[in-house]
This record gives C-alpha cells, sequence and structure tokens, in this order.
C-alpha cells in the first residue's frame, strides 16, 4: 500500500524531539490513505521511502547493494573502467563509491532509460518505533540524495537553461539551486545538479532534503561517479506467471517513484502501456499517468505489520483492498507483495496465481538473484 511519507517523515522527527515514538496504525488505513494521497507520494521524499505496503510507520529509502553501506572495494591494481552506459538493457555499468562524508550506493533501481544510485550522508538513519513499547523495532539507512545516470540521447535538460554553468572532470554541467528530483512531487525545491557524464549522456545528482546539500557537496558527488563493468541486472523474485497484457518497465532492490523503500528486497513493476523513456526531464512515475501497474515487492517480515505475518506458501489477499495479495516466503522471513492500481480491475485469481508461481532467491546473497531479464515472462 501507499502512504504520503513526507507526512510521516515530518511527525516522526518532531515525535523523536518529544521522546514520542510514532504511532503504529492499521495497514488498511495506509491503503485507503494511500488512494487519495498518491499525486505526494515520491521514492526519494525527504530521505524517506513512500510505500509502506504491509509494513509499520517508517522512513528511509533504498538499502545499499547487499545490504551492506560500504561498496564494494575495487580490485587491487584495477584499472577504474569508464563511464558509459550499457548498449543492452537491463545491465548496471556504474559503482558504488565514497566521497567525504558520503556513501553512495551501486545501482539499485533501473528502467529502460535509466539507473539510479543513491546517497548516504554519514551514518544517518531512520528507524521505526514500536507502537507499544516506543522501541526501536527496526533500522535503515537515511538516503538523502540520488543519482540518475540517463542512457544516451535519454536526458533533455531543458528544466537547467537558467541553471548556473559549472564543469564536472572537464565536462560540461548545470546547477539549480531550487529544483525538484520530479516536478510533481509535493516537497520543497532543492538543489540539483545536472551534467554530461560521457558526450551525448547526461546524470543528475538531486538532493532530496531541503537544506542538507549544497553546490559543492552536489559537484563532490557528481566528480565521483564511477564506471564499472557492464552487468546483467538482477533480483531476488521471479514469476513464471503474470497477467496477460502487462510488461517489465522497471525493475531492482527498491521501486521507483512513489513506492520505493529501503527495506525492500525487490521490486518488479509491470504496466500494460510502456512509458516512454525518451526526451526526459527527470524519473518517470510509472505508477500515475501511464495508465493499468502491477508492482510486485519484497520485504524483510521484520519491516511487515504482523497481521500479515501469515505462516505457509500459499499466496492470500488484503480483507479491506481486493487489489493487494501477499505471500510469505517458505522461510517466513520475506513477505511479497502484488498490488494492481490504475484502473487494472484484474481478477483476484490473477493475483494469486503470479504469486504463487513466484520464486524467492537469498535477498543476502546476490549471487543467488534471477537476471531481470528473466524475472517475467517475456511478452
Amino acid at each position: 500500500m501507499t502512504q504520503n511519507m513526507q507526512d510521516l517523515l515530518q511527525q516522526a522527527r518532531t515525535d523523536a524531539l518529544s521522546a514520542a515514538p510514532p504511532m503504529r496504525r492499521d495497514v488498511d488505513d495506509f491503503v485507503s490513505e494511500g488512494r487519495k494521497r498518491r499525486s505526494k507520494h515520491r521514492l526519494l521524499q525527504g530521505g524517506a521511502a513512500a510505500t509502506l505496503t504491509a509494513a509499520a510507520v517508517f522512513a528511509a529509502l533504498t538499502l545499499p547493494q547487499a545490504l551492506s553501506s560500504t561498496p564494494p572495494p575495487a580490485p587491487v591494481g584495477a584499472a577504474p573502467a569508464p563511464l558509459a552506459y550499457p548498449e543492452a538493457q537491463w545491465t548496471y555499468s556504474f559503482s558504488g563509491f565514497k566521497t567525504g562524508d558520503f556513501t553512495v550506493t551501486a545501482p539499485e533501481h533501473i528502467t529502460p532509460g535509466y539507473q539510479e544510485l543513491y546517497v548516504r550522508h554519514g551514518s544517518e538513519n531512520e528507524n521505526m518505533y514500536d507502537g507499544t513499547s516506543g522501541a526501536v523495532a527496526a533500522s535503515s539507512p537515511l538516503y538523502s540524495a540520488a543519482i540518475t545516470v540517463y542512457r544516451p540521447g535519454v536526458f533533455q535538460p531543458s528544466k537547467f537553461a537558467a541553471g548556473e554553468h559549472v564543469t564536472v572532470n572537464g565536462r560540461p554541467g548545470l546547477y539549480l539551486a531550487n529544483a525538484m528530483y520530479i516536478d510533481s512531487a509535493d516537497l520543497a525545491p532543492a538543489p540539483e545538479l545536472a551534467w554530461q557524464y560521457t558526450d551525448g549522456a547526461w546524470a543528475v545528482v538531486s538532493s532530496v532534503i531541503g537544506g542538507r546539500y549544497n553546490k559543492a557537496d552536489l559537484l563532490k558527488l557528481a566528480t565521483g561517479l564511477t564506471g564499472a563493468a557492464a552487468t546483467p541486472a538482477t533480483v531476488a523474485i521471479k514469476t513464471t506467471y503474470t497477467p496477460a497484457g502487462y510488461s517489465l518497465t522497471s525493475a531492482g532492490r527498491t521501486d521507483d517513484f512513489p513506492s520505493g523503500a529501503s527495506y525492500m528486497a525487490a521490486s518488479l513493476r509491470l504496466t500494460k502501456v510502456q512509458p516512454s523513456y525518451a526526451s526526459l526531464t527527470e524519473p518517470v512515475d510509472a505508477s500515475t499517468g501511464h495508465g493499468p501497474t502491477v508492482r510486485i515487492a519484497l520485504y524483510p517480515t521484520e519491516f511487515t505489520d504482523t497481521s500479515h505475518r501469515k505462516a505457509g506458501s500459499a499466496a492470500y489477499c488484503n480483507s479491506g483492498n481486493a487489489n493487494l495479495c501477499f505471500r510469505m516466503s517458505a522461510d517466513g522471513k520475506y513477505l511479497a507483495e502484488i498490488h494492481a492500481d490504475g484502473g487494472a480491475n484484474i481478477p483476484q485469481g490473477e493475483l494469486l496465481k503470479t504469486l504463487d508461481n513466484l520464486q524467492f532467491a537469498d535477498p543476502k546473497q546476490p549471487s543467488t538473484w534471477f537476471p531481470v531479464t528473466e524475472a517475467v515472462p517475456a511478452r
């Protein structure tokens, strides 16, 4: 289910100051309110994820690769890979890195037009509180900036037309002190920097919490963008069945705007009408404005509402929302969810069949994950 995490994050911060943790809410309340307020959602919302789904009140963004806050080191003596976007779709080609107090994840999300990395400043975290005892029930890194690396020819820097000209590694860039990661998001503007990381190809680093980053910070992050050998994108789930007419539009450890969450272990989004990944001025919100959509997500159970921790491998649906169904992994450590939206009108039997045909890899062992190209049936 979705919910406006900007409000939740603000409440969490207010409560922290008064030593009173946020209250746990019923899962169906989030479903209902999320439908009404989805225009305010966003992936990188004040460092907060927009999707609570089966989760309790929590604010965070995307867990780094292999659930580690530190990117893997390059082999000793290895020459850095060039900054180049791979020709093949569903392929990563950038690396996590550290620069100053910032830790940047390896790519965590991919679409046909771009891939995204996320930025943590220092050791910032967001906490989920137990609604009864007030204790911290779970914690996740806070990611307060995003680096979106676009495929050559995809990005048009038109919204940076009035930006300040800067240079990044000898290449042209444009800086805006007040910009939006996604213009439709209901958030205060924040600094943003676009630059050509190679000929005809742009990347954008966006401060997604107002006041947290300045021009020098964004320049440091842009300068640090690191290439990697092209590697097929993988995901910790796959299904051998999906509703007819739906095809993959994005995948990764986290979902795209507005439904990503730091505690997610995997995400697959399918649409009937593929969004255009041409002439983009910002990342695509595949959940709105593109017709029916289906999202399959995987969460560690510690980040889910206890009412959904049902033992057994058979899928079941939410009693308050016919478009929302769940299935536990056999070991009980993860909860898979499928959500149909945008007027999909998919029979529950189709959603249940999709989940019953879902296969789980070990989210903590990326070597066991499935290629994104094999994660859903080809259409």
